[in-house]
């Protein structure tokens, strides 16, 4: 028994085997975890990127969008994200009112099953985000989204990516929305001594 036992213990054949059967899974499972954080970093980057563009793109305008334009946006925000998975965006303008002293959502579209943004959801969950501005002033809150489902299963689940957006009309006060029966933008009133284009006699309002 001790000379088998001995033999036994000095026998190397099939060790290769039997370690290459104990590393491989770890090695797989080193690879699939590096693709897959390596995935969410270009997912993440790539539709951080993409939204920028997108926001880029409709600051530039100066006539009414419309569905179509904002639809378009969308496609034009699957291109740069380089996804095949689920995308949507929802771009709102945004003003201030100094009657009610809060933000007001002047237009809002959503390319996704979700809502438009209200001025009741501005109120809720987003006015700590918003940069101050006055009276007639009004910017652009571009959202994306971006659904991921990993690859392989390395502790990183299911998920939706998102970007949040804010600038302002670069060649308008307001970019305006027509929705088939109107032109939706915000009326800012008479002019008064803020506005470039009117002088006042000192004291006047």
């Amino acid at each position: 028994m001790r000379k088998f036992l001995s033999r036994f213990w000095r026998d190397e054949a099939g060790v290769v085997t039997v370690e290459t059967v104990i590393a491989v899974p770890f090695v797989a499972l080193a690879f699939g975890a590096t693709y897959v954080f390596f995935d969410v970093y270009r997912v993440t980057t790539a539709g951080q990127k993409a939204a920028y563009i997108v926001a880029d793109n409709i600051s530039r305008q100066t006539d009414p969008v419309d569905a179509d334009y904002i639809f378009g946006l969308n496609t034009l925000h699957d291109i740069l994200a380089r996804t095949r998975n689920t995308t949507r965006i929802r771009v709102s303008s945004i003003g201030w009112s100094d009657q009610d002293n809060k933000f007001i959502a002047i237009w809002s579209v959503n390319t996704g099953v979700g809502p438009a943004l209200t001025t009741a959801l501005l109120t809720e969950n987003l006015t700590n985000t918003f940069p101050t501005i006055p009276q007639g002033e009004t910017f652009l809150f571009v959202e994306t989204s971006v659904d991921y489902t990993p690859l392989f299963k390395v502790g990183i689940s299911e998920q939706t990516f998102r970007q949040a957006v804010v600038t302002r009309p670069r060649f308008a006060p307001q970019v305006a929305f027509d929705d088939g029966t109107t032109i939706l933008s915000q009326d800012f009133g008479p002019p008064t001594c803020d506005d470039g284009d009117t002088l006042c006699s000192p004291g006047e309002t």
